[in-house]
């Protein structure tokens, strides 16, 4: 694991050498078919709280090398580094990149807290399909009055 760089400061009170806080990440893993042009985008709203420092895509070779199937699935992993105490939002939004005006087809979003020692809380996330706004929409439409 990767450690922060800093000094040891010496506290005036006590005589004690800070230790320097050990660097954290997590990494989502979220399906994916890269064959249909489709991907995965991460957003954080609070860059000083996390930040997003990878990506991968991984085939699912269980299928592939088992059944033969060309095109299957994976997962693509996105790795964030905890930098401080604090709130953020992690938003990723499964779309086409090529599709500028497209609104995404899925959004998933995850709540994120993080500790002063860098220990986290990661909410269960919240997903938002494209299909599900259309039905909202259909769903609490107003008649028009006669």
């Amino acid at each position: 694991m990767l450690m922060l760089a800093s000094l040891a400061v010496m506290s005036c009170a006590s005589n004690e050498v800070a230790k320097p806080i050990e660097e954290k990440t997590i990494t989502i893993s979220l399906e994916l078919n890269r064959t249909t042009g489709y991907s995965w985008v991460c957003e954080i709203d609070k860059m000083n709280v996390a930040e997003f420092i990878a990506e991968e895509y991984v085939i699912d070779k269980n299928i592939v090398d088992k059944k033969g199937i060309v095109g299957a699935g994976g997962v693509q992993n996105f790795v964030i580094r905890l930098k401080k105490q604090g709130r953020a939002t992690i938003k990723f939004s499964y779309i086409r990149p090529w599709e500028k005006e497209a609104k995404p087809e899925k959004e998933i979003i995850y709540n994120l807290s993080v500790r002063s020692n860098l220990d986290y809380k990661l909410d269960k996330p919240y997903v938002m399909s494209l299909s599900d706004v259309v039905y909202m929409a259909i769903s609490f439409s107003v008649p028009d009055m006669p």
